[in-house]
Parts: C-alpha cells; sequence; structure tokens
C-alpha cells in the first residue's frame, strides 16, 4: 500500500488541459506504477512473514494502482483519484485490524494532509482534513477494541513498522519536492508575466525601467556613456489591414528577435508598445549606437520577413539618445522618441540622432 504523493480528493476536474495539469496527471501515473510496484515487494514481506490475508490484500492493491494508470490514460481523472483514495483508506483499515495499530498502516492516511491542503482549490480542505481526522481516530479506536484479527508475532509486527517508516519517509520527501517543484514552477510563471511582453517575449516597460535603474546607476559610477535606441516599424498599419492581425504579430515577433541578435548582451531590450521597441545599451557613445541602429535597419530592409503567405519587406526607423545618468532616462526616451518623429518624417527607413538634423542624418547613413 502506497499512497500517491500528491493524492489530491476526488474533487478534481475530470479533464485538465493546462501544462501544470498535464504534468500533474503525468506524475500521477509515475505514483500509480511506482506505488504497484512497492505492493509487489510488500507480497514477498508478507509471504515470508507468513501473512497470506495481508498478501493477498496487496495483490488488489496492485490492481487498483494499474486501474487507476489506466482510468488516467482514458482521461477518467476523477475516478482514478477515488481508485487511489479507496486503496489507501481500506488497506489502512484492513491492515491495522489484522495485525495492530502498532504496525504502521495508518502512517498512509497522514499522507493526504498536505496533499488536501495544498493541492485543494475548492474551499473543502478543511472538513475533508476533519472527516479525515475522524477515520483515522476511529479507525484507531477500532483497532484497540477488536485486536488483531490475524496476529503476527511481536518482531514480525515491528518489522512491518519499520518498512512503513522507511516508505512514508521517502513518500514525505517526493510529496514535499512535488509542491515545491509546484511553487517554482509558478513563481517563474508569475515572474515571466510580470517583467515580459506576452507576444514577443521581450521586457516591458516596467521590467525595462527596472533594469535601465540599474545600468544606469552601473554607469554612474563607472563613468561610461548609455544610450537609447527607440525604433518603430515602418507602416505597420498596412500589415496589418493587409494581411491581418495575426501577420502582423509575427512580424513583430520577427522584428523583436532581429533586434535582439543584433544587440549585445548587457544591451536591454523591451517592447515598448504597439510596433516601438527601445532598447538600452550601456557603455555605448552614439556613434557606436548609430552604427549599430544602421546594421539592423540595413538588415531589415534588405531581407523580406517569411510570416505571411509571401515575404514582405519592411523598414524600421530609429531615434538614438545618450542618458545622462539615472535622472534623464525619461527625458532621453522622450528626445529619442522626437528622434524617431523627425526620421519618420524624413522618409523613414533611418537612423536620427536626437538633436541631429535631417540632413545630417541622411548624409551619416550614405
Amino acid at each position: 500500500m502506497t499512497p500517491s504523493n500528491a493524492s489530491r480528493p476526488p474533487l478534481e476536474p475530470q479533464r485538465g488541459s493546462s501544462l501544470a495539469g498535464k504534468a500533474y496527471w503525468a506524475m500521477v501515473q509515475r505514483v500509480a506504477l511506482t506505488a504497484a510496484t512497492i505492493d509487489a515487494g510488500y507480497i514477498l514481506l508478507f509471504l515470508w512473514l507468513g501473512s497470506m490475508p495481508l498478501a493477498a490484500i496487496n495483490v488488489l492493491s496492485i490492481a487498483m494502482y494499474l486501474g487507476a494508470f489506466r482510468l488516467i490514460q482514458k482521461r477518467y481523472n476523477t475516478a482514478a483519484l477515488a481508485l487511489i483514495w479507496l486503496e489507501v483508506i481500506g488497506h489502512s483499515a484492513l491492515g491495522s485490524l489484522l495485525i495492530g495499530w502498532e504496525s504502521g498502516f495508518h502512517y498512509y492516511l497522514l499522507m493526504f494532509i498536505p496533499a488536501i491542503v495544498i493541492a485543494n482549490t475548492r474551499g473543502y480542505a478543511t472538513p475533508m482534513v476533519l472527516a479525515l481526522l475522524a477515520y483515522y481516530l476511529g479507525l484507531h479506536m477500532l483497532s484497540d477494541a477488536v485486536g488483531p484479527l490475524d496476529p503476527l508475532p511481536v518482531q514480525s509486527v515491528k518489522i512491518v513498522n519499520w518498512v512503513h517508516i522507511c516508505v512514508v519517509f521517502a513518500m514525505s520527501a517526493a510529496l514535499s519536492a512535488f509542491y515545491r517543484r509546484t511553487i517554482l514552477i509558478a513563481e517563474a510563471r508569475l515572474r515571466k508575466q510580470a517583467t515580459r511582453d506576452p507576444l514577443t517575449g521581450l521586457a516591458n516597460r516596467s521590467h525595462f525601467d527596472a533594469q535601465a535603474t540599474e545600468a544606469l546607476e552601473r554607469s554612474r559610477r563607472s563613468g561610461v556613456p548609455v544610450t537609447l535606441l527607440l525604433c518603430d516599424v515602418d507602416h505597420f498599419k498596412r500589415v496589418n489591414d493587409q494581411y491581418g492581425h495575426a501577420v502582423g504579430d509575427q512580424v513583430l515577433v520577427a522584428m523583436g528577435q532581429v533586434l535582439a541578435d543584433n544587440l549585445r548582451e548587457g544591451d536591454v531590450l523591451a517592447r515598448w508598445g504597439g510596433e516601438e521597441f527601445l532598447a538600452l545599451m550601456p557603455a555605448s557613445p552614439l556613434d557606436a549606437a548609430r552604427a549599430t541602429a544602421e546594421r539592423i535597419r540595413a538588415a531589415v530592409a534588405h531581407a523580406p520577413l517569411s510570416v505571411g503567405p509571401a515575404p514582405i519587406t519592411l523598414t524600421l526607423s530609429f531615434g538614438v539618445a545618450q542618458v545622462h545618468g539615472p535622472d534623464d532616462l525619461q527625458a532621453a526616451i522622450a528626445r529619442a522618441d522626437q528622434a524617431l518623429y523627425a526620421a519618420k518624417h524624413a522618409g523613414r527607413n533611418r537612423v536620427q540622432l536626437a538633436g541631429e538634423s535631417a540632413t545630417d542624418a541622411v548624409a551619416a547613413s550614405a
């Protein structure tokens, strides 16, 4: 008898489609197979100790765990959990009544407490724990009242108790590890949702601000220049109008990837809004930042994107501005935005430095 190391009460929705749900049910399947294997070992143990009834019970337990495994394969998840619960509750009762409370079969009931409390999301945790407590105490009193129905020698009962302690310790560790992984995965997902643009996977505005603040503080201490690149996909509305928003989304993802591939590891890249992207380049003077922007601009202009029914040729316009310190970030973004507007006004597909005339920008691009 081995309980699921993440057994939930039979309140779990029968069909789950999320990645977390699929991982949970895959884990329950592995637990069912593991439990069946352990019960096979229990058969040998009880045959050795001379308890044929308990050996027979473990044969039935193996059948129940394999049945639960098969039910999950067929996506009858609630039925599978009910079968697992029935096996553990019934097995603990039969074992305790047959060879006594001191054998430790009741330890497995305690495994359900963290599973109920942590996994239950429908508000039934408290009544289910209380029901389990009532069953536990009732089984204890019944075992004391009727005495062992098929007693084993004291030393044999101690051996069974030791085995149960070892198995329950191992299963408790597995239970803790499962929920720890679940928490870490949830935290990582929440962190990603809080810091990443859901479409492109790039930093969102709030995460950009946090990273930029750190980079600018390092720049202040080292004295190296920091530059901003603000770029916009030219005529992006035409893409949406001609090909649809699904293709437009693919264009934004592709542009984000092009920018990320052409920036340095320490640069901070974010989707700034709509079809705009903003990059902060630490330790980069204006000339170097302009050269990077020109390289990206030329690469996009000469490499049509294969994101729709036919390759789409697009261009980017850039506004470039230097940041003079941590307190200058928002002002520098405004200067980069003005430069971007000037690049658009001058014909698009160009790089414009903040404070630079359109004529100088054209000459620098030539």
